[in-house]
């Protein structure tokens, strides 16, 4: 099983304000990935991705060629809720197929824009998967999340963002200004209400 996990915060004021931006890049990340002959499909792996203000994204491989997985699923942005923000938790387990391209590049995409609003763990390497790709064989582009990145966006990060896991990470609430030692590292900061769970299926 290879898969990325991603916390988050759908209420945040900096998510809701970037949501344009994520579904624009989204569907710039997918043209390109399009370009070098991967299929994105819907959820199910057929059809077209989702990509909507009001129901998030929703993408999967070409079931019609045995290469889809777990669909990868983002929320729209929720309302701001009167105990704090919310911090959802999900995952995605891509099996290396290649559409993880687009997973990943959009994970990576939206640490980018919200870096104290969404984090991202994976099975693979900052070095290695995150540079070339997760797809193994003659046949696989070659080309990761963070050049597909740097080509479109000219983002390049100076160190890697990804965690261990992002089982007990707190992200900071959105009434305080974030620390300047980024508590998301510290599973016992901050005391935000629980979000919602969502899965692949």
């Amino acid at each position: 099983m290879y898969r990325h996990q991603w916390a988050y915060q759908p209420s945040h004021p900096d998510y809701v304000a970037a949501w344009p931006t994520i579904l624009d890049d989204t569907r710039r990340i997918i043209g390109r990935v399009r370009q070098v002959g991967i299929v994105i499909a819907g959820p199910d792996g057929y059809g077209r991705p989702t990509l909507d203000n009001a129901d998030g994204i929703e993408l999967n491989g070409d079931a019609t060629t045995d290469l889809d997985g777990e669909a990868f699923r983002l929320l729209a942005p929720l309302p701001a809720h009167p105990r704090g923000t919310p911090t959802a938790t999900a995952a995605c387990s891509t099996g290396r197929k290649p559409y993880d391209l687009a997973v990943t590049a959009v994970l990576l995409r939206c640490t980018l824009l919200l870096p104290h609003a969404f984090a991202i763990a994976s099975d693979g390497a900052w070095d290695r998967e995150w540079v070339h790709g997760a797809t193994r064989g003659a046949a696989a582009p070659r080309l990761g999340a963070r050049s597909l990145v740097a080509e479109l966006f000219d983002a390049h990060p100076t160190g890697s963002p990804l965690h261990p896991s992002v089982a007990g990470i707190r992200l900071p609430d959105a009434a305080a200004p974030p620390p300047a030692d980024d508590r998301r590292n510290h599973p016992d900061a901050g005391d935000t209400p629980p979000g919602p769970r969502h899965t692949g299926r």
